[in-house]
């Protein structure tokens, strides 16, 4: 399996996964441009592209999947309430749905996904399988449910929100309300409630670690990075630690 996230943040996240010459895309809050000049960047070849799965109905997640659906003929793959309540914004496209809890084959990658924690109709979040390796995504999480920390557990590689620090989140320029919505239960995870999480998620199989959705006006690469690698300095075994960019496509990670 490899994957890249070609962009992750409030102004929009998009997520490759490749096995075997098949490529899946989890979200896209990009334009058509965008997202070719990533992929570019990247190295990918977008021909490879079937499917493109939405978590949730957010205009960073889903603003540009239509487009790259009807660009690429792309099949849309979305939970049945958010698809309900989307319909007319994606247009047509070749749409199927399913229900949350359910395991999504795609040949030689399979998606099962669970409940996320976030202010959207149905959100969710994925544990990504090939035959030998696992691949966990959780972003937008108000809070690390039980059901997706056990589900987190022994992957290979993690891809985990930390969104915000409290402080600057706290003493920054939203209004008191976003503040607030930011905190709840429904909104995003801090940078200390992530590496709560790293350390009971980290463990001697987990090869790499991806920082993502990290907040422009919150957060800083830097504070992120650190809040992490206080969890991981106490590891033996270090995973690979690459921190997500809004501007920019990681490398492509080879597991």
């Amino acid at each position: 399996m490899r994957f890249c996230l070609l962009a992750s943040g409030s102004k929009g996240n998009s997520i490759w996964i490749e096995r075997e010459g098949r490529a899946l895309v989890i979200d896209n809050g990009l334009s058509c441009v965008e997202f070719f000049k990533r992929a570019n960047q990247a190295g990918l070849v977008t021909s490879k592209i079937k499917d493109i799965v939405v978590s949730h109905e957010h205009t960073d997640h889903i603003g540009g999947v239509g487009p790259l659906a009807r660009k690429l003929n792309l099949t849309v793959h979305m939970t049945r309430l958010a698809a309900l309540s989307q319909a007319t914004r994606l247009g047509v496209v070749r749409l199927k749905t399913f229900e949350t809890g359910q395991t999504l084959d795609f040949g030689p990658i399979s998606l099962q996904t669970m409940t996320g924690s976030h202010d959207t109709v149905d959100p969710i979040a994925f544990v990504v399988k090939t035959n030998s390796k696992s691949l966990g995504l959780a972003t937008d999480l108000g809070v690390m449910t039980n059901l997706i920390h056990q589900n987190l557990r022994n992957l290979d590689a993690l891809i985990l929100e930390f969104n915000h620090d409290l402080n600057m989140l706290l003493d920054g320029p939203y209004p008191f309300f976003l503040k607030q919505r930011v905190r709840s239960r429904l909104g995003h995870l801090s940078n200390e409630e992530a590496a709560l999480a790293l350390k009971t998620l980290t463990h001697p199989g987990l090869k790499e670690l991806v920082l993502a959705h990290i907040s422009q006006t919150n957060n800083t690469p830097e504070l992120a990075r650190l809040a992490a690698e206080s969890v991981l300095a106490d590891q033996a075994h270090r995973p690979n630690l690459t921190v997500a960019s809004q501007f920019s496509p990681t490398a492509v990670i080879e597991l």
